[in-house]
């Protein structure tokens, strides 16, 4: 199982390292998409997308990718320079991540490398 999840982990590093970088940007409405939010919400599908295909169940991908997200909303709070809490950051990668795993459930059969 843990070859499955060596994406996973990977994409995760990566979405760690682009979160500590500060904000770059103009502050939109708050009514207005975002397009962090959609940024945050590709993410966080790709995420559960490969944590789906290491898990092969959907629940737990939606579980780890949200507190994944939470966990790290906090951390820029109190550790990255320009960064801070944002809630709606929080619900775009829960929904990323229940797309990620609406996605795999509706494609993985297409792309062979994902058959087990």
């Amino acid at each position: 199982m843990l070859n499955s999840l060596l994406p996973a982990l990977l994409w995760a590093s990566i979405i760690l390292l682009l979160s500590a970088h500060p904000q770059m940007g103009v502050p939109h409405p708050i009514w207005v998409i975002q397009p962090d939010k959609i940024a945050h919400a590709g993410a966080y599908a790709l995420l559960a997308f490969l944590l789906h295909y290491g898990f092969r169940q959907p629940l737990m991908p939606v579980v780890l990718g949200t507190v994944y997200g939470i966990c790290i909303e906090f951390m820029q709070q109190a550790f990255f320079y320009g960064r801070q809490l944002d809630v709606f950051d929080m619900v775009a990668n829960l929904v990323g991540c229940l797309l990620g795993v609406w996605f795999f459930s509706r494609f993985a059969h297409l792309l062979p490398f994902l058959r087990k």
